[in-house]
């Protein structure tokens, strides 16, 4: 057995050239790392599977150069980065590849696979989730490629504290395992979503004859209880027709309604019955979201929930697939969705970040660059700091320069909008960035004045979820691990508590006679003009011609323990299976590329 690779730092690492593809460390001789699934949690950012090419490198520290031809492979570890004190990744970021080791109680290896999610699970709770995803096809002769396993265990947990890998058995609920999902997780309930997605040929063993080229993309959002650990499956039809989706995203959102939003965006998507693998395909539009009102969830009447559609205001972009979301919030008056890099027709690569605005609805163009990135993850983490994991900037993965972010994160704060390679674990309170402050009204520090999209909700039911802004902003970091991340309550516009809203009934109109009590009546009446009354309860305007254009949760992990920075890669690795419950879905599936020279497809299907 070769002897291990030791670092407790980057920045300290000697010299190390290696030359055999066994010996590749997935954090010394990264090259570029995509398809990967990332969660924050308990001051750490932890980075599973996921495709990853590799080089050779002579020097140390930032001024490390790789050498050599690049390698295509991937990241058989768990990777933890320690967020409790400020670091750069130019010098002194710690990270630590972890071993991916058997379930004790049933030999069994988790599972190596890429597109799909990692789940927080609630606070209390020390685990982290694996679920979904797939076996990537791109170098089948990369020591330790697992091949594809049976979907029984499509449910993984990893215990942070013991470092141990559990399984479990969730067929009843959801009978296989999709990659290019989209997802999000309401960690208050204990809950997480996965939307739709495909089967491919890396699923599990009873798609892996599927062949290159082939996707069955699935109807269907699983969601999984990651306090029981079960999984329920519910109907998307109302949402997608026949048309089910993949590569789009989903951001959940605290304290709207009765048990807080989903809102679904963009991604890509294609007839039920047609199992070609279009790379791209039909992209959705981003001038319209879908909203998951969580309650109906709860609601024995609404079995498989209910869904609004809602077309969203000021410049909209691109259509696009394989870019990530992240939420923020000054006061709770209005909700910011980030939304960075992607993938579009024509071999568009986008580095670009856009900020939906909600209950608005208005998108705000925040950020233009010139180095573009896909197939990346993104946090919260802290008060205004996003971290960006990995990505690609094009599909030709052998010879495509190495991410000139060289540990495979990035820094960008959501205030100033400025990127940078220092992480600051004491950053400063978020405010709204000026440019989205002249979309939605109000300040930086918070008070949005525009609670309504222009042209007004699209649907009554949609508006009732809406009716009052926020006495209690929500903790609107999704990867938030403690309360500290919280938003302070604002007071600058309180709003009487007989105005608090109900989920499940049509918007009620409020009278202003002297005190304000329930004197209107259920329908469309109240939710036409429900906006302005609004208005007039918090005592403040808000003229349309204000908005102008726009362009272009810091947690604190412990030192990692001495044997916790071997880089060791495991001999063997456990194929991934991917969901999907075998009632409601069919089967199809798409290898990616062969071994040896890589393939050059617009979009390697995993």
């Amino acid at each position: 057995m070769r002897a291990p690779i030791v670092a407790v730092a980057w920045g300290l690492l000697s010299l190390t050239t290696v030359s055999n593809a066994q010996e590749l460390d997935p954090i010394v001789n990264m090259c570029v790392r995509f398809d990967h699934q990332s969660v924050y949690k308990n001051n750490t950012l932890y980075i599973d599977g996921g495709r990853e090419t590799f080089v050779n490198v002579t020097g140390s520290g930032y001024k490390a150069k790789q050498i050599g031809p690049i390698i295509f492979g991937y990241n058989e570890y768990l990777i933890a980065i320690d967020m409790s004190s400020s670091w750069d990744w130019k010098s002194n970021i710690s990270e630590v590849a972890l071993t991916k080791k058997a379930n004790s109680a049933t030999g069994t290896k988790p599972p190596l696979v890429s597109k799909g999610a990692l789940y927080h699970g609630k606070n209390e709770d020390d685990n982290i989730y694996l679920w979904g995803g797939s076996t990537s096809y791109s170098n089948t002769s990369f020591p330790g490629f697992p091949g594809t396993s049976p979907a029984q265990y499509s449910l993984w947990s990893f215990d942070i504290t013991t470092k141990a890998w559990n399984q479990y058995d969730v067929t009843f609920g959801a009978g296989n395992r999709p990659s290019g999902g989209s997802f999000t997780e309401a960690l208050d309930q204990g809950i997480a979503f996965y939307f739709n997605g495909v089967l491919d040929s890396g699923s599990q063993t009873s798609t892996q004859d599927f062949g290159n080229g082939v996707k069955q993309y699935l109807d269907g959002m699983i969601v999984i209880d990651t306090v029981h650990q079960t999984a329920r499956n519910l109907s998307t039809k109302s949402v997608v027709g026949n048309m089910p989706r993949s590569r789009g995203r989903m951001q959940y959102i605290k304290g709207i309604g009765g048990k807080g939003i989903l809102v679904q965006i963009g991604g890509n998507q294609q007839a039920i019955d047609n199992t070609t693998d279009p790379y791209i395909g039909d992209l959705l539009p981003m001038n319209e979201v879908d909203i998951f009102d969580i309650s109906s969830y709860y609601n024995a009447s609404t079995p498989d929930g209910t869904w609004y559609k809602q077309t969203t205001g000021g410049d909209t972009p691109p259509g696009r697939v394989d870019f990530c979301l992240i939420l923020a919030s000054a006061d709770g008056s209005s909700h910011n969705i980030y939304m960075y890099g992607g993938r579009g027709v024509n071999d568009a690569f986008y580095d670009d970040i856009w900020v939906l605005s909600i209950p608005s609805f208005v998108w705000t163009k925040v950020y233009q660059g010139s180095t573009p990135r896909y197939s990346h993850t993104c946090h919260r983490v802290g008060n205004r700091t996003m971290v960006s994991v990995g990505g690609a900037a094009n599909t030709n993965y052998d010879t495509m320069p190495c991410d000139w972010e060289t540990r495979g994160v990035g820094i960008f704060d959501m205030s100033a909008l400025t990127w940078g390679s220092v992480y600051n674990a004491n950053s400063a309170e978020y405010t709204t960035p000026d440019r989205v402050v002249a979309k939605i009204g109000g300040t930086i520090n918070g008070g949005a004045v525009m609670y309504q999209p222009n042209g007004g909700f699209d649907s009554p039911g949609l508006a009732a979820l809406f009716q009052v802004p926020y006495l209690n902003p929500p903790n609107t970091s999704s990867d938030a691990s403690s309360p500290s991340a919280s938003s302070s309550p604002s007071s600058s516009h309180p709003i009487p508590s007989s105005l608090q809203p109900n989920p499940h009934t049509a918007p009620i109109i409020g009278g202003l006679v002297g005190s304000l009590a329930f004197v209107g009546s259920v329908g469309f009446f109240g939710y036409k003009y429900w906006g302005r009354l609004r208005r007039l309860f918090s005592g403040q305007g808000w003229k349309e011609n204000e908005v102008e254009e726009l362009d272009g949760s810091e947690r604190q992990v412990e030192e990692m323990e001495a044997e916790e920075i071997y880089w060791e890669l495991p001999a063997v690795e456990k194929p991934v299976e991917l969901w999907s419950p075998s009632d409601r879905y069919s089967k199809g599936s798409g290898r990616a590329s062969t071994r040896g020279s890589i393939k050059k497809d617009p979009l390697p299907s995993s």
